[in-house]
């Protein structure tokens, strides 16, 4: 079992569909439940490092972000509806994709940019696997249960609305994308934190671990 420091936040859907016939838009928010957010400990280990190395006088103070995602159809029918806004509080939360997605084909997800105008410089991404490796039709899918990298060159790309595209059959999303994504800024001894967890609860049998779901 890894370990994890658990960061304790506030997090439950509460979801506002508007009638289909009036848009094809669907947003949820987030608000007060408490949840706790787990970063693997040789990730902190690695943030609180690099803060040492800059500044060893300095302890450094940990602030909580919101975060806010969306997913839109390339193939009419895969999602619940052909756009999905998520609002998170501060401290990010979980996507269970049983919720969202609904049918076969592909769609988009994406960070809007609009969120991280304002904040300080990207220190790191992480990604935080929980999905085994998985051959399909001749390729391999997911990084492998437990392991993360680091995906801060993707950061601007994962704020186009077009730029991660995902394929529905044989759950090659889900091998793509379960697992934790957490967001590190940093403005010297200020670091802001925010995580997103994606699972699938109707699959946790393909997932790393079906026993306990997202957060053993």
């Amino acid at each position: 079992m890894k370990k994890y420091l658990v960061i304790t936040c506030c997090l439950v859907f509460t979801a506002c569909f508007k009638n289909k016939h009036e848009t094809e838009t669907a947003k949820t928010a987030v608000s007060t439940v408490a949840q706790d957010i787990q970063i693997p400990k040789a990730i902190m280990a690695e943030i609180e490092k690099e803060l040492s190395e800059d500044s060893k006088l300095i302890s450094p103070v940990y602030l909580f972000l919101p975060l806010q995602i969306e997913l839109h159809e390339k193939n009419t029918g895969v999602l619940k509806t052909n756009l999905l806004a998520i609002s998170f509080p501060k401290g990010g939360g979980i996507l269970d994709l049983k919720d969202v997605v609904v049918g076969q084909g592909s769609f988009y997800l994406h960070f809007p940019k609009e969120q991280f105008a304002k904040l300080p410089e990207l220190l790191h991404l992480y990604y935080v696997s929980q999905a085994p490796v998985k051959k399909i039709d001749q390729e391999n899918f997911g990084l492998g249960c437990g392991k993360f990298i680091d995906i801060k060159k993707q950061f601007k790309n994962l704020q186009k609305d077009e730029f991660f595209k995902l394929n529905t059959t044989h759950l090659r999303h889900l091998y793509v994308l379960a697992g934790h994504y957490i967001f590190v800024f940093r403005e010297n001894n200020q670091v802001s934190l925010s995580q997103l967890t994606i699972t699938d609860s109707r699959y946790l049998n393909d997932l790393c671990f079906p026993k306990t779901g997202a957060h053993e």
